[in-house]
């Protein structure tokens, strides 16, 4: 059995990365042509447009991996199936059971790669991309360096040190000089809250004043602060919510909370990003019923358009519930979980009815 188990899993595997190139070619050439739209603005050259791509492709890896996994499976299987290759398995003694228990193996363990990959190094990877191009395109002249973001205003300088939680501006420096070039002002926050993109609120603000007689401590629990011009573009430097690790946006919800805000939408979108892997192997499993079903005498070309039927309906589906979530602010974790318990429940019936 551990022979069959690993032929299965390495068949699938291989439709699974196959859907996967094709997927990600096509969408990558489609973003690639939106990105050469931009070349000659600001600093934007084509390797910036290249560099952008490539970057992205952890994150859109994540949103397309379900549909290439089921498409990619029901390929596999409809192989395995044409080459009569599980019904030798079946005449050795194999039962559909135990074929599901193979699959159910390999999806676990390519859920356990997609997990570590939108946790660790999708949202960093794309943080980085989103940040360089938003400065490569402006004509402000901000930096983006290994020591934060960088902006100037006049005699005054901005450093942002890091966004936590991909979202929120903190350790925060203000520099301001007079006209020959001396110190007058170091401003340091926390962090700020931007949900008005007009007016900052510094929080946890130490400010020194530099006098001829001496430097002059201040300390406020909070300091509202009119940013530069050229910071309101900082919203594009920020994560998108949804693509943030399911770690920083689960610090993000709390961060929300602690500041009296609305947070369904932001808990829907953690409890998606929870579920999509698992929804990977609710998918994967879903495969089975293409392979012993009425449709295993069906030609190739016929699954694989009812595959890429499937994980459209699924999507979509997954979006309107996240919709009717927010419409009737229902619990996010019932929100995320019906599409994958809709799947689970469909293949465990079709499993059934085909032993």
């Amino acid at each position: 059995m551990v022979i069959i188990d690993r032929y299965i899993s390495i068949s699938i595997i291989k439709g699974c990365l196959l859907m996967l190139v094709i997927l990600l070619s096509i969408f990558s050439f489609m973003e690639l042509v939106q990105q050469l739209d931009d070349v000659g603005k600001g600093n934007f050259q084509t390797g910036d447009a290249f560099q952008y791509i490539l970057l992205n492709l952890p994150a859109r890896m994540l949103e397309i991996t379900p549909i290439a996994t089921l498409i990619g499976s029901i390929a596999a299987l409809g192989m395995l199936n044409k080459n009569s290759e599980l019904i030798a398995i079946r005449a050795s003694g194999v039962s559909i059971g135990q074929i599901s228990i193979s699959v159910l193996k390999t999806g676990i363990a390519l859920m356990l790669v997609m997990a570590i990959i939108g946790e660790f190094v999708a949202p960093r990877a794309q943080q980085y991309a989103e940040g360089q191009r938003i400065l490569a395109v402006s004509k402000t002249g901000d930096l983006l360096k290994d020591n934060g973001y960088w902006s100037r205003n006049g005699e005054s300088y901005l450093n942002i040190e890091k966004l936590l939680h991909g979202r929120i501006p903190s350790d925060i420096s203000i520099f301001t000089f007079d006209k020959t070039g001396k110190l007058i002002t170091y401003t340091h926050a926390e962090h700020a809250d931007i949900s008005d993109k007009n007016l900052w609120k510094l929080q946890k603000v130490v400010r020194k004043t530099f006098t001829p007689s001496g430097v002059a401590n201040t300390r406020l629990k909070e300091m509202s602060w009119r940013p530069f011009s050229s910071l309101t573009q900082l919203g594009r430097l920020e994560l998108p919510a949804y693509s943030l690790s399911p770690y920083n946006l689960h610090k993000y919800i709390e961060y929300l909370k602690n500041a009296g805000q609305n947070t369904q939408r932001y808990e829907i979108m953690l409890w998606q990003k929870i579920m999509g892997p698992v929804s990977l192997v609710a998918l994967m499993l879903l495969a089975l019923p293409f392979a012993f079903g009425a449709l295993r005498s069906a030609s190739f070309g016929l699954r694989i358009v009812l595959g890429i039927v499937t994980g459209l309906v699924y999507t979509l589906f997954n979006q309107f519930m996240g919709n009717l979530g927010l419409l009737f602010n229902i619990n996010a974790l019932a929100v995320a979980a019906a599409p994958v318990l809709v799947v689970s429940l469909a293949c465990f019936y079709l499993l059934r009815k085909f032993r």
